[in-house]
């Protein structure tokens, strides 16, 4: 018996989730590591990446805006965000070495979009995974680089004149 979902003449069932920028975002950025690239993850990437696109250049709204649950200045006090709330809840679904490589891949593609967590994130990643420079190294770990070896100086050649 054929499968259903591989036969072009079969309707197939398709939803309208509802998502963040954030969590099209992160999906869109897990989708991309998956090595190799499934026609699953082809199809995900085609979808959500004009999303991505569209929200970055404001060319579309969002369908809503929930209220939020707790007052701003009560999440202010507590030293969040809803963004950084909205970023907690979406990090749990995830191991930390995950959300870490997620990090690193968007801090590499473009480091201006990241925020403070996403890129400490980034250098935990790097620093467990030995992508840092010695430099890099020496400042994550807080302490003085270690200097390069210096070359003797060339001394040029005398020139004596007859």
């Amino acid at each position: 018996m054929s499968n259903p979902a591989n036969n072009p003449a079969t309707p197939v069932q398709k939803f309208r989730p509802v998502l963040t920028a954030l969590q099209i975002e992160f999906l869109l950025g897990l989708v991309k590591v998956q090595s190799p690239l499934t026609k699953e993850a082809i199809s995900c990437i085609s979808t959500l990446a004009p999303f991505q696109a569209k929200i970055a250049n404001a060319a579309i709204t969002a369908a809503y805006t929930t209220a939020p649950r707790v007052l701003a200045n009560s999440l202010e006090s507590l030293g969040g965000t809803d963004e950084s709330a909205i970023s907690a809840r979406v990090a749990s679904a995830f191991s930390k070495e995950q959300l870490w490589e997620f990090c690193y891949n968007k801090f590499v593609a473009n480091p201006q979009g990241c925020s403070l967590e996403e890129i400490t994130n980034a250098q935990e990643h790097a620093y467990l995974n030995d992508l840092m420079t010695e430099v890099e190294l020496a400042a994550f770990e807080g302490r003085e680089p270690v200097p390069e070896p210096e070359q003797a100086p060339v001394q040029p050649p005398e020139v004596t004149t007859l």
